[in-house]
Formats: C-alpha cells, sequence, structure tokens
C-alpha cells in the first residue's frame, strides 16, 4: 500500500513538472513576441500614427489631425517637469507666426484618475484638450505606438502627417524653441535628442 501512495504520488510530481515547464516556455514566447512588437522612439522624418482616445470632457478625440499643424505632448500628473513645461509650450506655440497648432496633452494617468485631470485642469486654467490613454493587453493603446517610454515625450507634426520634432524626457525650453525646425521658424533642422534626468519620470510595464 505504501509503495502504491509512493507510486502515486511520484506521478503527480512529474506531471506538475511537465504543466510548469509548459507553462514557463509559453509566457517566454509570448514576452519574446511582445518584445519584438515594440516600437521605437519615434524620430524626426517617421510618420505619426492615428491614435482615437477620450477626453476628460468624455468626448472622443483622434490625433493628430490631417492638414493642422500638431503638438502631441505625453505626460503624468506625477511628472514635475511635465506640469511646469505644459502652460509655457502651449504659449509659446500660439506666438509662431502663421502656425495654428492642434494641441494634444494625453495624460499616462487614464481614466482612473479622471477627476485628479479635471481638478488640475480647471485650477490651473489649463486650455488645451486633456486626453486619457487607454491600457488594452497589458500595453498603452496609444504611447507604445508612438514608442513612448517616459514622461514627458513631445512630438510636432506637421500638416502632412510627419514627425519634424520629437523629444524624450525633461526640456530646456529655451532651447526647445531656439532650436525648433526650419519648417516653423527658418532655422536649421535640429536632431531630436532623449534625455532621462531624475526629473521625468519612468513609464512602468504594464
Amino acid at each position: 500500500m505504501q509503495s502504491l501512495l509512493l507510486h502515486l504520488i511520484k506521478k503527480n510530481y512529474i506531471f506538475l513538472a511537465v504543466i510548469l515547464a509548459l507553462t514557463v516556455f509559453s509566457s517566454n514566447s509570448f514576452a519574446q513576441e511582445g518584445k519584438e512588437a515594440d516600437v521605437a522612439f519615434l524620430q524626426s522624418g517617421s510618420l505619426a500614427p492615428i491614435n482615437s482616445l477620450k477626453a476628460i470632457t468624455n468626448e472622443e478625440v483622434s490625433f493628430p489631425v490631417p492638414n493642422k499643424w500638431n503638438l502631441v505632448f505625453y505626460w503624468s500628473l506625477f511628472c514635475h517637469s511635465c506640469i511646469e513645461e505644459m502652460p509655457e509650450i502651449q504659449e509659446g506655440l500660439s506666438k509662431l507666426n502663421g502656425k495654428e497648432f492642434e494641441t494634444f496633452f494625453v495624460s499616462l494617468d487614464t481614466e482612473k484618475m479622471q477627476k485628479a485631470l479635471e481638478n488640475f485642469k480647471r485650477r490651473r486654467k489649463f486650455p488645451a484638450p486633456i486626453l486619457m490613454e487607454k491600457v488594452e493587453n497589458e500595453k498603452y493603446l496609444s504611447a507604445d505606438s508612438w514608442g513612448v517610454t517616459m514622461t514627458p515625450s513631445v512630438f510636432i507634426v506637421d500638416p502632412q502627417g510627419k514627425i519634424i520634432y520629437s523629444h524624450q524626457g525633461p526640456l530646456d525650453l529655451d532651447l526647445f524653441f531656439k532650436n525648433l525646425p526650419e519648417e516653423l521658424v527658418g532655422k536649421p533642422v535640429v536632431e531630436s535628442t532623449s534625455s532621462e534626468e531624475e526629473s521625468g519620470v519612468i513609464i512602468d510595464e504594464q
């Protein structure tokens, strides 16, 4: 009887080990596929993806807008440099002669923080639309398509839908406006840069 019991236990251990091995293999395969599908941070010259997200006003908004100049700015309520830069960028772009911008400030805080985002907009009297990122299948619906991995992430899209400026990390606003591409201010194009200073916020993997 005792030998039969030990035999059954041994068989069960083997069965569980096989199931565990198959589970690990499946998980690793899925992770590898997801890794291969990741989009690198979009640089100048890339075609901007079209996304649709809900604004804090609960309307669905598609961006960037075709045949318009667009600013797409990914941020978070927990990113202090974002909050400092957003109104200055909004104001500065409005002063460019002959250029009217559609501006989209996409919060990675998602709809879970909608009330906080509404309060932010009201208290700061922030004029631009604030959109809320979505998470689907453990990925950011729009941010991942732009290759965003930290906040702030800034993109300028021309009327033809091409990205002419992109930057990841906290901005030096003086340099930002000084080095805007020639399509906007008639100066030489400066290559996109990326910074990972501590004041930025790294996006956690979902």
